[in-house]
């Protein structure tokens, strides 16, 4: 069980990570300098990133457990 939760936050710290890596400029610049420093902007960003690691994630365990690599 160890190795599942290993494996699990491994997947999710590098898929937030080339997440944020490849959104982040962007989004900064859609929203906005003002709103971006304030908060509202931050925050939004952020709460989506990390339910859409959270998204990545849950799919490559599942498609490592469908392949048969045993996690446990």
């Amino acid at each position: 069980m160890v190795k599942f939760w290993i494996i699990s936050i491994v997947i999710y710290i590098i898929s937030t990570y080339l997440l944020s890596k490849f959104t982040l400029k962007a989004n900064r610049r859609e929203v906005g300098e003002r709103i971006w420093r304030f908060g509202s902007g931050r925050s939004t960003y952020w709460r989506i990133l990390t339910l859409c690691s959270f998204g990545i994630t849950v799919v490559v365990m599942l498609v490592l457990h469908w392949i048969g690599i045993v996690i446990t």
